[in-house]
């Protein structure tokens, strides 16, 4: 069963995937829920990323937060809740390190201010790191998170793209 579910889950991410769609996502969201948040400093801008395999769209959106702030000239403190279906890339994305071929993706300004590179893989930032909580979670059977700032599920979609391009 284990084998099976590897095999059914699709693990298929990466820094900054579509990077207009990053861009567009900081400009037409982030800073909007920055500057409506400014009301209310004392509570946290809550994102939820359904489907975050071994973490890479979650660093992503957590940067483009960061960078964002410094935009907008605000600090403030976000929290994104990155779950998964499957254990193992749970684990993976709590272990903070990449391989260096994440430098196909990422690019040398967001490498050398976000990560460390340690001969040849490259850490996650303390900073960066502290904003995720990771967590295993079933969207079919456990109830979602409330009270959210963003939803994003980019990578939870790429399952059912196959189901939804049939119609």
């Amino acid at each position: 069963a284990k084998t099976l579910s590897r095999e059914v889950l699709i693990g298929v991410t990466s820094f900054f995937r579509d990077p207009e769609y990053f861009e567009a996502l900081k400009e037409r969201t982030i800073k909007p829920i920055l500057t409506k948040s400014q009301a209310k400093l004392d509570e946290p801008i809550l994102v939820w990323v359904v489907g975050c395999s071994s973490g890479e769209e979650a660093y992503s959106i957590a940067i483009l937060f960061m960078e964002a702030m410094e935009e907008v000239n605000l600090k403030h403190t976000i929290k994104i809740f990155a779950t998964d279906l499957d254990s193992d890339s749970i684990a993976t994305a709590s272990k903070v390190i990449y391989r260096e071929n994440i430098a196909e993706d990422v690019s040398i300004s967001h490498l050398s201010r976000y990560f460390t590179k340690k001969n040849n893989k490259y850490t996650v930032n303390h900073d960066l790191r502290k904003m995720i909580i990771f967590s295993p979670h079933n969207v079919f059977q456990d109830p979602p998170f409330g009270r959210l700032d963003l939803i994003c599920c980019r990578n939870l979609l790429i399952y059912f793209q196959p189901i939804l391009q049939k119609d």
